[in-house]
């Protein structure tokens, strides 16, 4: 590097003896002043492969004027300062070559300098944590750490997501709202029963009847229900909302015992998400409704369905799509009896 090079203020920390630099860069000195050294390209790389995409998305929020999209890039980039790297007082000038080389971050810097402008890059400073010179199992190590990262709780993402109105499309958006209604509607088969909250620990089934419905489950089968694939997608949203409703208000009237009962899993995740599922999975359903969507023939269908059982003991490690497949062959096997009786 030449006489041109930043002096680069910093604070110093220390952690187990090693020191610890942080300090920030303007963008144009991150592109000038950085590089990424991969695992397998470099004797001491550590970095994982580029995903172009997320390094796309990390852009177009770093250039955004909706402020939906718009990003505030607050983590600090992390790495390990290679070569020459003067200190002078509380001061980082880089010599002859010096270089950051970036562990975290290289997204954001392979943004920045294959995405961006000049003029956008003029917007932006990066918050930098650096050692310098470490050793390379350390640096290893360190990237490793990543993995150990606690990741935000399913449940407190979708709450947020909600918060801010940010949904990839309607079907999304729709399903949470009909989750937040069925489980705050008096008189609603969920009323109170699904958990929006963070949780330390997953309820389980395997021994008793769990403490609630986890609403991140529940939201990925309504969203399903309701997506692109879904024999409900002709329809409005509205009207996949309703009928997607109506497909839980039918579970509780044909099965009301299983649904209050504690020795049955009807009223768990994986029985609800089965129920649902019933409209995209079940052919036998799907062959009784045809493209009828009304409640009289879903009533019907349900009807076909009625003598599946739903206690815990024959379904203790079945998965939603096996009781699915079980409440297909339960319609199969009542419609092959002809059966008729159809409760008003």
């Amino acid at each position: 590097m030449g006489g041109d090079a930043p002096q680069i203020p910093f604070l110093l920390l220390q952690q187990n003896g090693q020191n610890v630099y942080q300090f920030s860069l303007s963008a144009h000195d991150l592109a000038k002043y950085a590089q990424v050294d991969r695992w397998g390209d470099t004797a001491d790389g550590v970095n994982r492969m580029l995903d172009e995409r997320h390094a796309i998305d990390i852009a177009e929020a770093l250039t955004s004027e909706d402020e939906k999209v718009r990003a505030y890039m607050l983590e600090a980039i992390l790495g390990d300062l290679k070569g020459t790297w003067r200190i002078e007082k509380n001061l980082l000038v880089p010599v002859n070559g010096a270089y950051l080389s970036i562990d975290d971050g290289q997204h954001r810097w392979w943004a920045i300098t294959e995405l961006l402008t000049d003029e956008e890059r003029d917007r932006w400073t990066f918050p930098v944590t650096a050692t310098m010179g470490l050793d390379y199992e350390t640096r290893l190590r360190i990237f490793r750490q990543q993995r150990l990262r606690k990741k935000i709780d399913s449940k407190l993402d979708l709450a947020q997501r909600h918060a801010l109105d940010e949904w990839k499309n309607p079907a999304e958006r729709e399903a949470y709202n009909l989750l937040l209604s069925l489980n705050s509607d008096s008189g609603s088969p969920l009323e109170g029963m699904i958990i929006l909250g963070e949780t330390v620990r997953r309820t389980y089934e395997h021994q008793h009847r769990p403490e609630g419905i986890n609403a991140n489950g529940l939201w990925q089968t309504l969203k399903s229900a309701m997506s692109k694939g879904s024999p409900l997608y002709s329809l409005s949203i509205e009207k996949r909302v309703e009928v997607t409703r109506n497909m839980i208000w039918l579970a509780a009237e044909t099965w009301p015992n299983a649904w209050k009962s504690k020795n049955h899993i009807l009223t768990t995740a994986r029985g609800i998400n089965a129920v649902v599922m019933m409209m995209v999975s079940s052919p036998e359903f799907r062959g009784v409704i045809g493209d009828d969507f009304t409640v009289e023939s879903l009533r019907k269908a349900f009807a076909y369905a009625k003598k599946f059982k739903w206690d815990v003991g024959s379904h203790k490690n079945s998965s939603p799509k096996e009781i699915t497949e079980g409440l297909n062959r339960a319609i199969a096997a009542a419609r092959t009896r002809g059966l008729t009786t159809v409760r008003a």
